[in-house]
């Protein structure tokens, strides 16, 4: 075959031939890059994409092309994931490659009568005896084969569509399987390998390959152990490098020799191990597998706890051998969890800004770990200097930090361009982007973990991002590499369920997704010393799972915070009753979720001003859910460890735009609009959380989804903070009341709340008493509506804590309260 001739020709079809937001997504298996491809022509079917195969490497036909249609600006599909195998397709006399699809069907057809590429629809094993076949063709024979020899051959006198055969013997997984079945309608004999994916879940299939040992790269100072679990695997094979970069990376640092490559064995419960003498710590490793879905498959360990550039080479690390920051004599600073209030940021918005720095030294440190945690940045406008960056959060007196996502994605470390970091590749590495070297697997370690250690010295714990919920592609992973239809779940029709809005999602109820879920976030709290961790779409995790891994956590220690979005991206297969989903939140031990009901009820995102929220307009029912939020309740879960308030997140709009998207057009109104909604936050029982920025009215355009927009659209800019350094001053307050006033620290509901009649809907007020000063403190907050009479107030005798419009009001017996106003008065 000549790579350098030939295309791939996508056609695809809607309905109302709607395609002006559609695209395409094309990666090379395994595991390479994707990229973004527009439809380059039109045909009577709909649109096309036709595409040289020279665009990817000369195995391409053999690695297979991963394929997804999504809109152009987001990741909304149109289906799952889909693969074209090349083999299955017969090449045209120009040497290329036709597949049709059409709106809403996963299948790939083989021309526009919608003709499949493939006549079965699925063949697997019920049970240990019992294959069932489906097909879209009749057959008339079905013919079971064990490694190529016929086992079992079954006549259907009429010609049947699907069919249950049973064998004499169990089967065995080390063998391969597959059925061959002869057409009704013509001479073809098709055939299909047999999946083993039901007998996964099967009590025998747990007990025979049970594994509760460490796996990964294990080192000490007389040998390096490497262990695996590919109980379907025939043969795995190391390979050592002593280059993390392949040459088609990087021609000039990158190199393929192998150091060393040598067959793994294999134990009875699938372990596959090797066992070396000498330290490897700084080598790369990869392993080569051999099952009867891969052949000769080179993929990154699962448990790799570092890599090379672009993660394409697992790195062999010995901790004790990085010199640089010792992180284990430091304790995450054991904060009560109602005490947090968690500043949500990106590792490249803290220093992506021009107005960050404007020095060449700390510019090149710009979007790294070293810049996050650069001390002494300033930005000066017109003779006023603020602090920027680390020393910004510093200032501001936040006591955690929330990082976006920081471990390992698919993506060009080094050229990246944005991303928010949901898109993972290996999840116990690194990302190197981030990193002032990303060849070097052990620079990441070490720039990370100074900058755990420049947070904690001031005072702040940090909290990491995870994403176990998906694989940015599932097919060809190294998880469905070692054990195909493990470690995904999957519809009724065989394809992968998509709860994650993602093209596939994982399957935390498996036993070995569970353990390798508790084994990372195990690894990351005692060798980074985290203190936290904020699970992405926790709802597409079984509760069993969160549970049991919150429990291993607490053991580390019990001050390490946990908790989730409590919602997928879309339908799970994951029955709902076993999900970590709100609904089923008064079962979560030990972790909380996001009140998106404060957050909806404060700022409502309708495009309607009269439904903006409480914030915005008078509304009982809003009313009603944002003292539930302040008491540190919701729904009908009243225990306020569990309940995260915010305002906004890196999802959808900040405040700002929030309020601007709901038709507030004066700037200064809309302002106070924004403040008014996290001074509630921050006067919240619970967890208080805000999106970097908002301290000073961050903007992003009004983005809803700037998951891939320019750095321009995600960066801090800290001129802000000198436009409105009023605001900056009010949450540093509001910040601090937080974390001290005993009150909004209880570990029940503040039952002090309290509606007041006769202040009438506009107005939240509430008392709270603080045991460490002895002050009794009174909030008032009190939203936009302008249409009701003026509230005043006797406020003789107090002192003025924080007013958010007013910072020098004056308190007397005829106090008036405006639209938008937080007023914290004390004796």
């Amino acid at each position: 075959m000549d790579n350098k001739k030939g295309n791939i020709v996508i056609h695809y079809n809607r309905k109302k031939a709607d395609y002006k937001n559609w695209s395409l997504w094309l990666w090379e298996f395994p595991q390479r890059l994707g990229k973004q491809y527009e439809f380059n022509d039109k045909d009577d079917f709909g649109v096309v994409g036709k595409f040289p195969l020279s665009n990817w490497s000369k195995l391409v036909r053999f690695n297979n092309l991963g394929l997804i249609i999504k809109d152009r600006k987001s990741w909304d599909k149109d289906g799952s994931d889909r693969v074209i195998k090349f083999y299955k397709i017969d090449e045209d006399k120009n040497g290329d490659y036709h597949v049709y699809i059409k709106q809403g069907d996963d299948e790939l057809y083989a021309n526009e009568k919608f003709e499949r590429i493939t006549t079965f629809i699925y063949a697997k094993f019920l049970d240990w005896k019992t294959v069932e076949i489906k097909a879209h063709d009749a057959f008339s024979e079905a013919v079971i084969f064990e490694d190529a020899k016929s086992i079992k051959k079954v006549k259907f006198s009429k010609g049947e569509k699907e069919a249950k055969i049973e064998l004499k013997n169990e089967i065995n997984l080390d063998h391969d399987y597959k059925v061959q079945i002869k057409l009704v309608k013509n001479s073809k004999t098709p055939h299909r390998r047999i999946r083993f994916r039901e007998l996964y879940k099967t009590e025998k299939f747990k007990k025979l390959y049970a594994c509760e040992e460490e796996l990964g790269a294990i080192c000490n100072k007389k040998e390096t152990i490497f262990k695996v679990w590919s109980p379907v695997s025939k043969k795995v094979t190391l390979r050592l490098y002593k280059n993390g970069t392949p040459t088609e990376i990087d021609p000039k640092k990158g190199s393929d020799e192998i150091y060393l490559e040598k067959e793994m064995e294999k134990s009875k419960n699938g372990v596959f191990f090797l066992k070396i003498s000498g330290n490897f710590h700084g080598f790369y490793y990869t392993y080569v597998v051999n099952n009867d879905v891969y052949k000769d498959r080179e993929i990154v360990d699962i448990y790799a706890k570092s890599s090379g550039v672009n993660g394409m080479r697992g790195m062999v690390v010995d901790f004790e051998q990085i010199k640089c920051e010792d992180l284990s004599k430091i304790k995450i600073h054991p904060y009560s969890v109602r005490q947090l209030t968690v500043y949500e940021t990106h590792i490249a918005d803290l220093t992506s800004s021009k107005t960050w720095s404007n020095k060449p030294k700390d510019r090149a440190l710009s979007k790294t770990f070293l810049g996050a945690c650069l001390e002494g940045t300033t930005y000066e406008e017109n003779g006023r200097v603020v602090k920027t960056g680390f020393d910004h959060i510093k200032e501001l007196g936040v006591n955690a930090v929330q990082l976006l996502p920081i471990a390992d994605q698919t993506n060009d470390e080094v050229n990246p361009s944005f991303n928010w970091g949901y898109n993972p590749l290996n999840y116990n590495c690194l990302e190197g982007s981030y990193s002032s070297d990303p060849y070097d697997g052990e620079v990441r370690i070490k720039e990370f973990k100074y900058l755990v250690k420049k947070y904690h010295d001031a005072g702040i714990n940090i909290i990491m991002d995870v994403v176990y919920n998906h694989l940015y592609s599932a097919i060809g992973s190294s998880f469905d590499v070692l054990m195909p239809g493990y470690y995904f779940r999957y519809t009724e029709k065989g394809t992968l369920s998509n709860g994650s809005g993602c093209g596939n999602e994982t399957a935390s109820e498996m036993p070995m997704f569970r353990k390798f879920m508790i084994d990372s976030v195990l690894f990351w709290a005692k060798e980074y010393k985290l203190g936290g961790f904020r699970f992405d779409l926790m709802a597409i995790h079984d509760i069993e799972t969160m549970n049991l891994l919150c429990k291993k956590l607490h053991e580390i220690n019990e001050h390490i915070v946990i908790y989730g979005e409590p919602w997928a991206g879309d339908s799970s297969m994951l029955d709902s009753d076993l999900a970590a989903h709100k609904g089923n939140a008064n079962e979560f031990e030990g972790y909380g979720f996001f009140n998106d009901c404060m957050r909806d009820s404060l700022i409502r995102t309708s495009k309607d001003l009269a439904n903006g929220g409480w914030c915005l307009t008078n509304n009982e029912d809003d009313q009603e859910r944002v003292m539930q939020g302040i008491k540190g309740t919701s729904y009908d879960v009243l225990d306020p460890n569990k309940i995260l308030n915010y305002a906004s997140c890196h999802d959808n709009r900040t405040s700002y735009d929030r309020v601007i998207f709901d038709g507030i057009t004066n700037k200064n109104e809309a302002k106070h609009a924004a403040m008014l909604a996290n001074s509630i936050v921050l006067t919240s029982n619970g967890i208080s959380f805000i999106l970097s920025g908002e301290e000073f009215l961050r903007s992003k355009g009004g983005s809803d989804n700037s998951y891939n927009a320019p750095y321009e659209v995600n960066e801090l800019d800290y001129s802000l903070k000198i436009e409105h350094y009023d605001m900056f001053k009010n949450y540093q307050k509001l910040i601090k009341f937080k974390q001290t006033v005993s009150d909004l620290s209880l570990d029940k509901d503040l039952n002090t709340l309290l509606r007041v009649e006769n202040f009438l809907p506009n107005v939240i007020y509430y008392e709270l008493d603080d045991i460490g000063s002895g002050r009794k403190y009174l909030v008032f907050h009190v939203n936009g509506n302008k249409t009701g009479r003026p509230v005043r107030l006797d406020l003789d005798g107090y002192k003025l804590y924080l007013d958010t419009i007013n910072p020098y009001k004056e308190l007397s017996k005829y106090t008036m309260l405006v639209p938008y106003e937080t007023l914290i008065v004390y004796k």
